[in-house]
Order: C-alpha cells, then structure tokens, then sequence
C-alpha cells in the first residue's frame, strides 16, 4: 500500500464555500412547514480493536561445533535447550535432536508445577566460552532459584549440571528435565529394566515411569500429576523401576541414537509421555530444606550406536566422571 500526501489544489476545493444560489434554498429558521421528525441514531457500535504492530526483536543466536556435531543454542529462548541439526560433513540429524534438555517442571508433595519454571519464571541466559548458563528466578508458589548449565563436550554432547537454591521446605521436590519429540511417532524409546534392554510401549494418551525404587513410585501418584489426569491423560507406573537412570531415543532405520543419562542417587524417574511427545528425567525425588541447596548433573549424548549394549560402557564412563567431581 502506498500513501500520498494531498496537493494544496486539493485542499482548496475540499473547503470551497457554497455559492449564494445554494444559500438561498436553503430554509430561514421559524418557517411554519414542520421539520420532519429525527430518526433515533443507531447506538454506536464499538470499533474493532487495531492490530497489534510488528515487533523485531534480538535473539542471539549462537552455532557450535562439538565433535562431529553441529548445532544452535539461543539464550533467549531456554525452553529449546540446545539444538543438534547436522554432522560437520553436512548430512542433517535426526529430528529428535532438535530440542533437547530443558528444564521444564517442578513437582512437590500434592503439588504440580507443570511448566513451571518454562512459562513463569523470569530467565536469563549467556555464553561462557564452551557453556550456556540459564538462570532461572523465583516464580509464584514456588520460592526456588535455578541453574541450567550446559557443558558442550568434544566427543559430542552435553554435560548438564542443575543447581537449585530453596527459599523454604519443600517436601518430596522433583524438577522434571524433558525433551519435546518431533509430530510423528519415533520408533523407539528403551529403557534398561529387569535386567535388559526394554521397549518403552506407550500409547498416544499416557504417561510411563520407570521409578527409581518404590517411595519414588509413591511420589508419582501424591497428586503432583493430576493436572495430567484432569487433561485426560493417563498415568502408569513400570512395577520393575529402572536398572540404571538410562533413557535412549532412536530410529531403527538409522544408528543415530540420543541418550540420556544421570546418577541413580540424582534421578527419581525415567518416563515417556505419548500425549505430549515428551521424553523426561526426574530430579532429586527428595526433601529440600529451606536455605539449602542441591545439585544434579545429567549428560546427554548423540552418537551412531549399533548395538544398545554399546550404550552400558558410555554410562560407566559417565558415573566415574560424575562421582569423581563430585568428591573433589
């Protein structure tokens, strides 16, 4: 659309005064003849509120490389994580790796914070040479501090470290890491249970854990999921638990493979969650005292594997390292 400005040739026509002949046909006030009765005015009618103007606003956008890997993370946007879309030959990844890691729930004794801290909690992020930091703010109900760091590793991957400071008790405190799937159904989620590899079945309206042991399967069901339920989604728990806190993603048509892992001391629960496409880690699972804190490290690692037990060795490594840190 183009706008023009009037020419003052324009304007003088539009205020042309009328001439005398027209003045005189015009009625003189107090004629006999009676005005013709005013009709009623429709009410007005409210105006249609304008749209809103196009906003452009800065997202810092940050590519790395780690290992073979290639990706994005954006400091304004931590719901998103960090993002792997293609190897450093070219060829593009899975679309399970575009999303990862990000800390999404808090969960206590009776209560849900479902997407809190992700929509109610004041973020920011930043870039430390090989890291990003998020650092999350109090949100209502929830009088707790957090720490998202993301550690990129050579071999490809992410060291995630979690750190938490609480205003006050909270009773049997859960912070809920998750992945969000792409639209169509993956092929594969397996979870290291009764002394194998199985696979994850579940259905488009559930969600399925694998606790930790059974005071984690009793914190499942205290009514921090109802919002789930009220929702319509069901929620089922695997009786066997987890062996390790071991969680892998994958196709089968493709070696590529996402995997999750934490210490058993640091993650309650494994799920799946077929309404939301969701894939989630469980943090602490534990009473938090008032002025103290916790913290929890979980890695994530994308890589070609051809058999799952190639996965137990990655895990070891994993918990070496871990525990090892954590002593120092």
């Amino acid at each position: 659309m183009t706008l023009k400005k009037s020419t003052k040739k324009g304007a003088k026509k539009a205020t042309k005064k009328p001439s005398r002949k027209a003045a005189k046909k015009t009625p003189k006030q107090g004629a006999s003849s009676k005005a013709p009765a005013k009709k009623k005015s429709a009410p007005p009618q409210p105006r249609a509120p304008r749209p809103a103007k196009p906003v452009l606003r800065q997202v810092p956008l940050y590519e790395f490389t780690a290992g073979n890997l290639c990706g994005y993370v954006r400091t304004t946007d931590p719901g998103r994580g960090v993002e792997f879309c293609r190897t450093r030959e070219g060829p593009l990844l899975p679309a399970f790796s575009q999303e990862v890691l990000s800390l999404r729930h808090y969960l206590s004794r009776g209560e849900g914070g479902l997407l809190v801290p992700r929509q109610q909690a004041a973020c920011t992020g930043k870039v430390e040479k090989t890291r990003v930091v998020f650092r999350y703010d109090k949100a209502p109900k929830w009088p707790l501090t957090a720490t998202a760091q993301y550690d990129l590793l050579s071999d490809g991957g992410i060291d995630a470290t979690f750190s938490f400071r609480f205003g006050k008790t909270l009773r049997a405190f859960e912070a809920a890491v998750e992945t969000i799937m792409p639209r169509r159904q993956l092929t594969g989620y397996y979870v290291h249970c009764d002394g194998r590899w199985a696979k994850v079945a579940t259905g488009a309206r559930l969600q399925l854990f694998y606790p930790r042991n059974l005071r984690a399967a009793e914190m499942i069901a205290d009514g921090r999921w109802s919002r789930l339920r009220m929702g319509g989604i069901g929620l089922a728990i695997e009786p066997q638990g987890y062996d390790y806190p071991i969680l892998v993603v994958r196709e089968e048509k493709h070696a590529w493979a996402l995997i999750y892992m934490a210490l058993t001391e640091d993650c309650s629960a494994l799920w799946v969650n077929g309404a939301d496409r969701t894939v989630g880690l469980g943090l602490i699972g534990a009473d938090a005292k008032a002025q103290s804190s916790i913290t929890c490290r979980v890695r994530v690692l994308l890589r070609q594997v051809q058999e799952l037990s190639d996965v137990l060795p990655c895990y070891r490594e994993f918990v070496q390292e871990a525990r090892a840190t954590r002593r120092r």
